[in-house]
């Protein structure tokens, strides 16, 4: 009647309610969801019972988006706090105490809103096993108690364990089943541990190494570690796997101990697995710091032979590891599109802040740029730069400030991989004064495009760059930069920026030993970094190791 108050309703009443009566867009479907104006008072009242303000605005505004089908379940995966304290927080067992914590305490958490939490609660309360599989697939004590949990014969243990450890009775729990599990056949199989999901260098390396080994055959079970920043939006439905295989190659950075990425990918590591650890680094010498990290691995495969030298001290086998470079497809664009002037003679030098400065060094390439040519000549240099943030301000102005007095064209952008590649491949010709790489993974890429590459005859890069296939600038060795944080006593090269200038002219003005030469590069590259090259090294070692386990 008209003045009576509404009677209350519990949170776990008001969660079950607003699930039947919002119209959502569960995994696989595409249309939009929201709810309806009838709906307005329902949610308003379970936000306000979780503490939070209550709707306001059109009845669409509070909306689960279209593209944001899983970002709900970045809480539960950056937050191991959470998973402790709220061990059950994605079934609904527990799934309202979360909620509640969250508009409490949590929102804009990794730019999560109400909704994003709310949706990851209902899709994995659509699944049949009403969201413990989700669970058990971050929750490590959980693998580690209960191993054979996502099998036939292992389910009702795990489900009886539940039982006895958190009381769990309901319908919802009694009806949990599981879901069909993956299965896949071939000789081989794999766990990779890597950053599969993260805009970055090292996402490019898992991607490239996973995708030679199922070339071959190999049977893959994929653990994404997860990072709070430069997320590329993709969900975790493929990427939690668990270490359902012998061998596992952890292919995560350096400065990431192995323990540590396991805690982060909230797996449990498995007794009796046999782990490789594919790093990659830039110097001659490691930091003291990380003179440990060989205990948690039994060997060590290193990208290139530069890198393999400096693994040496971490007391492990090392094996020199050349990893496939492949080119996806991408739109061809004019060099005016790219930003480049069509009529002059384009070199490109590509780079990104975050990798120092000092290491990477524009400042020598454009000194060397500008003894090669006066500004008169129809040659221009183009680098390309991340988008300046509030890190390396100082680097920044020294790298402005010289472009400005040389004639040198900044493009200072962040490109995905595919525009990077139009880039590069509008340009006449790509160049790299660094002072060491660990690879030199933009060098591999100019090559296989076919553009002339010069760059510094040191470190990663002369895995597969020779003086028959590119130019190659010779160099002194000097003290590496501080901000390297390398050992005192580390070296790097000091390229020559008159051998560098020579070489710019030389391409130039040699147009045919410029296209002889880079045609040579490019075709053997394509036959060295192929996918199916670098699948023969990994699995010729895999079958090894196989072979010598008892």
């Amino acid at each position: 009647m008209p003045g009576l108050a509404t009677p209350p309703m519990s949170l776990g009443r008001l969660l079950a309610k607003v699930r039947r009566r919002a119209k959502l867009a569960l995994t696989g479907e595409v249309a939009t969801c929201f709810f309806d104006i009838d709906d307005r008072d329902l949610v308003s009242r379970l936000l306000a019972e979780c503490g939070h303000e209550p709707l306001t605005g059109p009845p669409r505004a509070w909306a689960f988006a279209n593209g944001r089908p899983t970002i709900g379940e970045r809480l539960f995966e950056l937050r191991d706090d959470l998973r402790t304290v709220f061990p059950l927080g994605l079934t609904p067992a527990q799934r309202g105490e979360l909620f509640r914590w969250f508009c409490t305490h949590g929102e804009g958490c990794f730019g999560l809103e109400p909704a994003d939490v709310l949706r990851r609660l209902f899709e994995t309360d659509a699944a049949p096993d009403r969201g413990l599989v989700a669970t058990y697939l971050v929750q490590p004590s959980w693998q580690s108690q209960w191993p054979d949990a996502l099998t036939p014969a292992g389910w009702g243990r795990f489900k009886q364990g539940l039982a006895a450890e958190f009381g769990l009775r309901g319908r919802w729990f009694r009806r949990a089943t599981l879901p069909p599990q993956p299965t896949a056949s071939g000789e081989l199989g794999v766990n990779a541990v890597g950053l599969f999901r993260y805009n970055s260098g090292l996402q490019q390396a898992a991607k490239d190494m996973v995708d030679a080994l199922a070339t071959a055959g190999v049977r893959l079970s994929l653990r994404d570690v997860p990072m709070p920043a430069n997320w590329d939006g993709r969900p975790r439905t493929g990427f939690d796997g668990l270490e359902r295989f012998p061998i596992t190659i952890v292919n995560t950075g350096l400065d990431l101990a192995i323990p540590e990425s396991y805690r982060l990918a909230g797996l449990h590591r498995r007794a009796g697995v046999y782990r490789i650890a594919v790093w990659f680094w830039e110097l001659e010498q490691l930091p003291d710091a990380w003179r440990g990290r060989g205990a948690d691995v039994d060997e060590i495969w290193a990208p290139t032979a530069f890198i393999a030298e400096a693994m040496k001290p971490l007391g492990k086998p090392v094996f020199p590891m050349l990893p496939s470079v492949c080119l996806p497809e991408f739109e061809p664009r004019s060099k005016a599109a790219c930003g480049l002037d069509p009529d002059r003679f384009t070199f490109l030098f590509a780079f990104d802040m975050n990798s120092r400065l000092p290491r990477k060094n524009p400042l020598g390439l454009i000194e060397a740029f500008r003894l090669a040519f006066a500004r008169s000549e129809p040659v221009e240099l183009a680098i390309k730069v991340g988008e300046q943030d509030d890190r390396h301000s100082e680097w920044w102005s020294q790298l402005r400030r010289a472009a400005a007095a040389h004639g040198v064209t900044l493009l200072v952008r962040r490109l995905p991989r595919g525009e990077l590649l139009s880039l590069m491949n509008a340009a006449d010709a790509y160049v790299s004064l660094h002072r060491s790489e660990g690879l030199g993974l933009t060098m591999a890429e100019a090559m296989l495009l076919g553009k002339p590459a010069i760059a510094t005859g040191y470190s990663g890069n002369l895995d597969f760059m020779t003086r028959e296939n590119s130019w190659l600038v010779d160099w002194t060795p000097t003290a590496a930069d501080p901000a390297m944080h390398a050992p005192p006593g580390t070296i790097w090269a000091e390229p020559s920026r008159e051998h560098a200038a020579e070489l710019m002219r030389q391409v130039v003005n040699q147009p045919r030993l410029a296209a002889d030469r880079a045609n040579r590069g490019r075709d053997e590259l394509r036959a060295l970094l192929a996918p199916a090259a670098a699948a023969q090294r990994m699995t010729s070692r895999l079958r090894a190791i196989a072979e010598a386990r008892p």
